[in-house]
C-alpha cells in the first residue's frame, strides 16, 4: 500500500465520521477495523452475536470489571461498532461541558443535522410499553420526553425491526459514512487488529496491524487518528508506549422489571422516552428483547419470571460516575464505583420504582449493575487537547476515551461533533 494521508483505527462514529470527512475532502484515507463487516440485521429474532466479534472474539466483546462491584461490559466489534446493534437513540451534546474543555461544537451540531434525520418517535409511532411508561413518568411529576433518534428514512421506522440491529434502512448507524466514505476513494481493512503505532523521535508514521490469519503487517502515513472506542484505543496507546488508561468512566446502569396483570404485545425498541436528572441520573423506558430478558432473569436468578417476558415493563437507570481506575495492555479494567456513584444509581432506582407503581406493575425487581458507553480515559485536557491531538506528534484521538466526563447518555452525537471538528483542523493544518 502506497503511503496514505491519514489512517484512521476503527470504524465506530469517530472514525466512521473523520473517514467521510476527509475522503470527501480527497484526502488519501485507510481504515482499519478489528472486526469483520456485518450488514444491519434486525427484528425480533436477530441474532447479535456476530456484530460483537462472534467465538474468535467473545472474551474481547465480553468484559467485566476488576473491582467492586465487578461490572459487566459488552462492545461491538465490526464495522460501525456499537451503532450497528444500538436503538439509534441520540442525546444533544452538552455544549457547556466541552466549552469547558475549550470546546466549541455548536456549529457541527448544526452541520450533522443538516445531514441526518434526528428527530424523535412521533407519539403514533410510540411502542405500547413506551407509552404506558411515559404516562406513568408524566403522572409522578416528571418532564419525559420522547428521545431522539437518528434515521435514514423515518417512514420505513418499524419498532420491531429496530432490536439488535435495523435491515429496513430506517435508522442511521455509522457503517453508513463508512460506505460513503469508500465511494470516495477510502480503503476499509476489515479483521485488521492494530497492535501498536509506529513511533519514531516522538513522531507517529503507522500502525502495526495482525491480520485474520496471524500475519504481521505495518502502514504508514502521514496522520493516525485512533477511533478504536474507549477501551480499544487507550489499549493500542499502552501498547505503545504512550501513557493512558489511567480512568475510565463507564456509564453505570441497571434495569427496573417490573409486571403488569395484562399481556404487551409486539417488540419495540428501548430509550423511546426518558428524562436527565441535574444530579446526573438518566431513566428511560428499556424494553427488553427475549434474549436479554432471558439473560438477565438467569443472571438475577429470577427464575420464575422466565415465562413473564410479555407482562413485563423495564426501565433502564443510568449515572454519569466518576472517572478512576485504570485499562492495562490487555483490555483489564480496574473500577470500583464510588460511594457517590452508588449513592446515585440508589436514586435513580428509587425513581424507576416509583414510575414502575404509577404504571401499575408489581414484583419490581432490579438486575445487577452494567456498564455502557465506557470512555474518558484519554480524556480533553488530559491525553489529548482541545484539537484532539496528542503529545506525539501527527497522532490524534476521535472516540469516547477523549470524553471529559461522563454524561450518562447516548454519546453518539457527541463523538460525531469532536470527528467532524478533527476533520476540519486536519484539513486545515495539512494541506
Amino acid at each position: 500500500m502506497k503511503k496514505q494521508d491519514v489512517i484512521i483505527v476503527g470504524s465506530g462514529v469517530g472514525g466512521a465520521t473523520v473517514a467521510k470527512e476527509m475522503a470527501r475532502k480527497g484526502y488519501r484515507v485507510s481504515i482499519f477495523e478489528w472486526g469483520k463487516d456485518n450488514s444491519p440485521q434486525g427484528g425480533f429474532f436477530a441474532n447479535p452475536f456476530r456484530c460483537f466479534g462472534g467465538i474468535k472474539h467473545k472474551s474481547n466483546a465480553y468484559l467485566t470489571t476488576d473491582g467492586t462491584p465487578r461490572i459487566q461490559i459488552v462492545r461491538a466489534i465490526t464495522t460501525g461498532g456499537s451503532t450497528l446493534v444500538y436503538g439509534g437513540a441520540s442525546w444533544d451534546p452538552p455544549l457547556q461541558l466541552f466549552e469547558k474543555y475549550g470546546v466549541n461544537i455548536k456549529d457541527e451540531i448544526d452541520d450533522i443535522k443538516k445531514e441526518i434525520i434526528i428527530r424523535p418517535l412521533q407519539d403514533h409511532e410510540m411502542g405500547v410499553s413506551g407509552r404506558i411508561i411515559k404516562e406513568a413518568a408524566i403522572k409522578t411529576g416528571l418532564k419525559w420526553k420522547n428521545i431522539d433518534r437518528f434515521f435514514l428514512n423515518p417512514d420505513k421506522f418499524k419498532q420491531s425491526s429496530y432490536l439488535f440491529g435495523d435491515k429496513t434502512g430506517a435508522r442511521w448507524d455509522a457503517r453508513v459514512w463508512i460506505n460513503e466514505a469508500i465511494k470516495n476513494g477510502a480503503t476499509l481493512y476489515n479483521e485488521h487488529y492494530c497492535e501498536k503505532l509506529i513511533i519514531k523521535s516522538g513522531c507517529v508514521s503507522g500502525i502495526c496491524v495482525t491480520t485474520a490469519n496471524g500475519q504481521k503487517k505495518d502502514f504508514f502515513s502521514d496522520i493516525v487518528v485512533l477511533a478504536a472506542g474507549g477501551i480499544g484505543s487507550p489499549v493500542i496507546l499502552n501498547n505503545s508506549g504512550v501513557e493512558s488508561g489511567s480512568g475510565i468512566f463507564v456509564d453505570p446502569y441497571v434495569v427496573a422489571i417490573g409486571y403488569l396483570d395484562h399481556k404487551i404485545n409486539g417488540a419495540e425498541v428501548t430509550r423511546q422516552g426518558g428524562i436527565l436528572l441535574e444530579d446526573g441520573i438518566a431513566l428511560g423506558d428499556s424494553t427488553l428483547p427475549l434474549l436479554a430478558y432471558v439473560k438477565l432473569t438467569i443472571e438475577n436468578k429470577k427464575y420464575e419470571k422466565l415465562l413473564c417476558r410479555n407482562k413485563c415493563i423495564s426501565i433502564l437507570v443510568e449515572i454519569d460516575d466518576d472517572i478512576s481506575g485504570s485499562i492495562d495492555k490487555y483490555g483489564k479494567i480496574k473500577k470500583t464505583l464510588s460511594d457517590k456513584d452508588l449513592e446515585k444509581l440508589d436514586k435513580g432506582k428509587d425513581v424507576a420504582l416509583k414510575i414502575l407503581e404509577a404504571a401499575g406493575a408489581k414484583d419490581i425487581w432490579f438486575s445487577k449493575i452494567a456498564g455502557v458507553h465506557p470512555g474518558g480515559s484519554c480524556k480533553i485536557g488530559r491525553v489529548v487537547d482541545s484539537n484532539l491531538s496528542t503529545d506525539v506528534k501527527n497522532l490524534y484521538i476521535c472516540d469516547a476515551s477523549v470524553l471529559p466526563e461522563s454524561m450518562a447518555i447516548p454519546p453518539a452525537l457527541s463523538i460525531m461533533c469532536l470527528g467532524k471538528r478533527l476533520a476540519g483542523y486536519l484539513s486545515s493544518q495539512y494541506n
